[in-house]
């Protein structure tokens, strides 16, 4: 990708941003959000790295995000209670 078409791109992606009310943001965001909704998909790793044109599975990593909601739900109760 060119420089210009990066531009151009996240200039579409902040134009976005105002039409919808948010705080501009970087694009980045877009990235982590497609990244864990294509895991949380059942997406393989693999797969996400290669459309996320990352060459290791461990950058991906950074971009997908725990969902605590379904990690809640098979979350064994702290011996105890809660602190």
């Amino acid at each position: 990708m060119t420089s210009q078409s990066k531009t151009t791109a996240r200039q579409a992606v902040f134009a976005a941003y105002k039409r919808c009310g948010w705080p501009k943001t970087g694009v980045h965001i877009l990235r982590h959000s497609a990244a864990s909704r294509m895991l949380n998909a059942g997406v393989p790793m693999k797969q996400i790295a290669d459309i996320l044109r990352h060459r290791s599975i461990d950058t991906s990593m950074i971009y997908t995000k725990v969902d605590l909601q379904r990690l809640a739900a098979v979350a064994m109760p702290w011996p105890g209670g809660a602190a």
